[in-house]
């Protein structure tokens, strides 16, 4: 069987890169699946196994993307925050193409936060269409059957904790006393107001700890790169107290994530990768207004989800700040149960497969390029 792996990949988002990353080598194990196709924005990720091809979806063109459809068996859908306005009527087109010759289309670890009810009710062919739509979380799950009639949906867990034990090399046997390395992880698309805001919440951190504020982007891309706030926010801050980094590979950022004593993160995956480290954090999100996904996620994780998460623009409570670090534990049952039901999931999609296979045309050499 051969695999069509699609999603938000090649952005340089760390979420999109580790779930990429995940589903290869879950899929790559499995002795029926013969060749992976990874359709991404670019091919910089790196892949030692003989099955994967990653193919630039700008440098293909619409023959050579019908080629590679006829070629697979499956399309996969993975991870992510689902974005109906993201090329919705290309996937469609795709989707129906499809299934017009056989082959089998599903959602695998996605989450509805971006859709309104109104959308899912009128608009979402794509996801209707789908012969199975994995969801990640409890609110996505039930958004889903309450508002989509006949679609074939599960509850299942996050694609980043497919692998845990992976993990493992960067948690720290003991953890500090005291808060010296703060890591902070805003959005690209954030101005200079928030800036303002965000350095007058973090200068008494600074004082009162004599902490280092370490910006860490989540994404890196050329034109969505979170330092570009983050170069915004470092004006209002003293030199000697603040960094900015950045990353190549998502290894990296798990590096510079697990050195510290504490993260403040707008980005979901910055604060799932704190979990899965041990390192004690706060989720920012604009929750109580919208659906919000990283609100979603730490309820989902029931450590002291009271506190562990900050309305946009809302003041940072030393008080809170010190109770989460000295009372926060890694989630060690949740992980274990999401890693399970996040397994389940991919099974799931490999008892689904099509019966079908097409092998009509040899796929195009230079699909790596």
């Amino acid at each position: 069987m051969n695999i069509l792996l699609l999603g938000y990949y090649g952005f340089k988002n760390i979420g999109d890169d580790l779930s990429i990353q995940e589903l290869i080598e879950i899929f790559a194990s499995q002795e029926i699946i013969k060749n992976i196709f990874v359709f991404c924005e670019d091919t910089s990720y790196e892949s030692t196994n003989t099955k994967v091809v990653f193919c630039n979806t700008r440098k293909l063109s619409i023959l050579q993307k019908i080629f590679i459809l006829f070629q697979s068996d499956y399309l996969i859908w993975g991870g992510s925050t689902y974005n109906l306005k993201d090329s919705s009527n290309k996937l469609l087109m795709m989707q129906q193409f499809a299934k017009l010759v056989g082959k089998r289309f599903c959602y695998l670890g996605v989450g509805l936060e971006s859709f309104s009810i109104e959308e899912l009710t009128t608009k979402a062919k794509v996801l209707k269409n789908a012969d199975i739509l994995y969801l990640r979380d409890k609110n996505s799950y039930n958004l889903a059957v309450s508002k989509m009639d006949s679609i074939k949906a599960y509850l299942g867990g996050y694609l980043a904790f497919l692998n845990p034990d992976r993990y493992e090399k960067w948690i720290k046997s003991d953890r500090a006393n005291q808060i010296q390395n703060i890591s902070f992880t805003g959005n690209f698309w954030w101005g200079e107001g928030r800036a303002e805001f965000y350095s007058q919440q973090l200068l008494p951190l600074i004082e009162k700890f004599n902490a280092v504020i370490h910006l860490l982007p989540a994404q890196v891309g050329v034109e969505k790169n979170d330092n570009k706030f983050h170069k915004l926010l470092k004006n209002y801050l003293p030199d000697r107290n603040c960094k900015i980094h950045s990353w190549s590979q998502p290894q990296d950022f798990v590096e510079l994530l697990s050195q510290m004593d504490f993260h403040f993160g707008n980005r979901l995956h910055s604060v799932m990768l704190a979990d899965l480290l041990g390192i004690p954090n706060i989720g920012i999100d604009e929750y109580v207004s919208k659906t919000s996904k990283i609100k979603n996620y730490i309820d989902k994780t029931e450590m002291l989800p009271l506190h562990r998460m900050l309305n946009f623009m809302e003041p940072i409570d030393i008080c809170v700040i010190e109770k989460i670090f000295h009372e926060y534990q890694r989630p060690s049952e949740f992980i274990l149960n999401e890693s399970k039901t996040a397994k389940e999931g991919v099974e799931l999609v490999l008892q689904e497969r099509s019966q079908t296979s097409f092998s009509i045309f040899p796929v195009l050499v230079g699909l790596r390029s």
